[in-house]
């Protein structure tokens, strides 16, 4: 492990592209959230953007390491280093803004592609048990990697997940996620759906709504298609945001408020509890 930032410190409305560190750490925050309290992020891969996505608007930087499956490098992080990791963390937040309440898992890319990622969900999870952190261990997930070995029994040890759909239409997927030639739209669906069927904790989808090259994912179509589809999967909740730290790319646009408004009102005619989230 030597070498390896254990943990940073994130400023409030930190840029991620223009962090020194930039995504070097194991931990790193804190970030204060009306759902998670006080929180400590999990970076699985330090020092490289390992994901199934290269978005457009993401405000980590491009995707270095673009697979959909577990690489073979696991980037010096195990159970040992995260707990570590964790510890440091921790001591830096509370001497500073005292309680953590919870740790997720989140940083360079899709998390939940790395090979060691049950081991490490099962760490966090004891971790917080001992420590006494009150809202337990979160998962942000791009949700294509739902169905891979291991995954799923990893989410035993989860509290909360906040799993990403952008757009179910192929085409604007395609666009502004940029996936990974094996990622197909409709396996992120299904994979959505059985995580709901096995999860028993809380799930939110998480809606990027942006505009990119004359492609915005924010019409009225696109909320009811969206809805349709979520109607089937039956989140706990819904987050709509828009992009308000610096996107990798400079042609990304956000969603005007009122088109957001107008897709969450869109939604919640289907029964679905809606947040908006501008920044």
């Amino acid at each position: 492990m030597s070498g390896l930032l254990l943990y940073a410190r994130c400023p409030p409305g930190g840029e991620c592209l223009r962090c020194p560190v930039r995504g070097g750490a194991v931990t790193y925050g804190p970030f204060r959230s009306r759902r998670r309290g006080t929180s400590i992020g999990i970076n699985p891969f330090p020092g490289a953007k390992v994901c199934s996505f290269n978005c457009v608007y993401c405000f980590r930087g491009p995707t270095r390491v673009l697979t959909a499956s577990p690489p073979e490098e696991d980037f010096g992080v195990d159970e040992g280093v995260l707990l570590r990791a964790l510890e440091a963390a921790r001591a830096v937040v509370e001497e500073g803004v005292g309680r953590v309440d919870a740790v997720d898992f989140s940083g360079n890319g899709e998390p939940t592609l790395h090979p060691r990622f049950p081991r490490l969900a099962e760490a966090a999870a004891r971790f917080v048990e001992e420590a006494g952190l009150a809202s337990g261990v979160g998962l942000f997930t791009n949700s294509t990697a739902l169905g891979l070995k291991g995954v799923a029994g990893a989410l035993r040890w989860l509290e909360y997940v906040e799993a990403k759909l952008d757009t179910v239409d192929p085409g604007k997927f395609a666009r502004i996620n940029a996936p990974h030639s094996s990622v197909k739209l409709q396996s992120v669906v299904e994979g959505l759906a059985g995580l709901r069927r096995s999860f028993g904790g809380r799930l939110v989808v998480q809606v990027m709504l942006v505009e990119y090259g004359g492609v915005s994912n924010f019409t009225e179509g696109d909320a009811r298609a969206m809805a349709e589809v979520l109607r089937r999967i039956e989140p706990d909740a819904v987050h709509l945001h828009t992009a308000y730290r610096t996107p990798r790319l400079g042609g990304v646009a956000r969603a005007p408020p009122e088109a957001m408004e107008r897709y969450a009102e869109e939604l919640r005619k289907y029964g679905l509890k809606v947040s908006v989230f501008r920044e």
